[in-house]
């Protein structure tokens, strides 16, 4: 059964100026002895046909040879029976073989194609039944002449050896080809699956950095939003006894109203365009002071102790710890109004572990269901499982809360440390 021989193929044999290339170099020399002989009038011409008659046969029969293997090439098997037909035509038929020994390059070609669409036993058949075909036919027209054994097998040697060396050689060239275009098809399709991966990898990347910046909107909103409730809620509380200072928190709320404002549009900047550079660094356990000076300004009664060198945890250890305790404090400052609140910090070579507690609330909440996203410490121990931390988070016998970190610091920190 013949196969369709491969596209690259096709689409160079199918193509007019193949066909023109094939027909010219294959007619200039099959005619040219002829043509050359018959004009300088050397020679003695012993065909029946004249001269003239045979080299416009040969002619007709090398365009039709080039025709055929041009049509024929989606089914290299046919191109190959028709070139090989046409050869023998000339060699057989028009019984001059010397004539058309050039006409077996052309079948060569065809042998090339049937070497790129089947594989190699398919292909070698197809050769051996080629070159049998012919040998068969040039040694029966050899012997219908009358030709002496001898001088048949040295026509076969001749014709019948350059027809065979040709036609295996096209089809080892075909084969070879197929085989280079598979190891191409498939070096394209390994890039075409890279892309992919990259592509997918990428998308996961901005997934991963869009929920970063969510969450940095998340802790920018609930640490700076709190700090807006506290400071509203203690503008409440002066207003009927101390209506200046009243006033002069709520000029502090405007205040922390426009710092919010722009942390968040900060990080609306980074979420519009994930691939920009970061616009402030982010915060750390060194930046502990910080945290603690914004709530104190904001009215929180905090007290912190801090035991440990901070520079000493890795910066995804001690990024995690800052966002846990800022976590803690803005949840305090939700939940707790005024209540005071204990911040432990304890950093040793081994682990990173800090607490925050907050005792109950010195002011009634009629609600308090729309402070929280619900974020909080879902995240905070997604989180924490990232650097095999943990998060204990309860309340105690007081109407207090309790938020505990431990983080587990890298051997290599130990290492540095000692």
């Amino acid at each position: 059964m013949d196969k369709v021989a491969r596209p690259s193929v096709v689409t160079i044999m199918r193509s007019p100026l193949f066909a023109v290339v094939v027909f010219f170099a294959t007619v200039v020399q099959v005619c040219s002895d002829p043509v050359l002989a018959v004009t300088s009038g050397t020679g003695e011409w012993a065909h029946s046909l004249s001269p003239q008659v045979v080299i416009a046969l040969v002619a007709l029969i090398c365009l039709a040879q080039a025709v055929c293997v041009s049509a024929l090439a989606p089914r290299p098997v046919f191109a190959m029976l028709g070139a090989l037909g046409c050869y023998l035509a000339v060699a057989v038929v028009l019984g001059v073989p010397t004539w058309a020994t050039p006409m077996q390059l052309v079948v060569a070609i065809a042998m090339f194609a049937v070497g790129s669409a089947h594989t190699i036993p398919v292909a070698a058949t197809w050769a051996a039944v080629g070159v049998g075909a012919g040998w068969a036919s040039l040694g029966a027209w050899a012997a219908g002449l009358g030709v002496p054994p001898g001088a048949i097998i040295g026509f076969l040697l001749t014709e019948g050896v350059s027809l065979a060396s040709l036609s295996f050689a096209g089809v080892a060239l075909g084969l070879l080809w197929a085989a280079l275009e598979r190891r191409t098809e498939r070096a394209r399709q390994h890039a075409l699956d890279l892309q992919a991966q990259q592509a997918e990898a990428i998308e996961a990347s901005r997934t991963a950095e869009r929920g970063r910046i969510a969450q940095e909107l998340h802790d920018v909103a609930g640490q700076h939003l709190a700090g807006l409730v506290s400071l509203c809620d203690a503008s409440t509380d002066l207003a009927p006894a101390h209506p200046q200072q009243a006033l002069q928190l709520i000029d502090e709320v405007r205040a922390e109203g426009r710092y919010a404002a722009a942390s968040l549009y900060g990080a609306l900047g980074d979420l519009r365009a994930v691939e920009a550079t970061a616009h402030a660094p982010t915060p750390d356990l060194r930046n502990l002071d910080e945290l603690l000076s914004f709530w104190r300004e904001r009215g929180m009664d905090v007290v912190a102790t801090t035991e440990g060198d901070a520079e000493l945890p890795p910066a995804v250890v001690s990024t995690t710890a800052y966002r846990a305790i800022q976590e803690a404090l803005s949840n305090a400052a939700k939940h707790a109004p005024g209540a005071p609140v204990r911040v432990h910090l304890a950093i040793d070579p081994g682990r990173v572990h800090a607490t925050v507690e907050n005792g109950a609330s010195r002011r009634a909440r009629d609600s308090e269901s729309g402070l929280g996203l619900g974020w909080g410490l879902d995240n905070l121990r997604q989180r924490l499982a990232l650097v095999d931390g943990a998060l204990h988070a309860a309340s105690d016998d007081a109407d207090g809360w309790r938020v505990g970190v431990d983080i587990p610091l890298p051997r290599t920190t130990e290492a540095v440390r000692d």
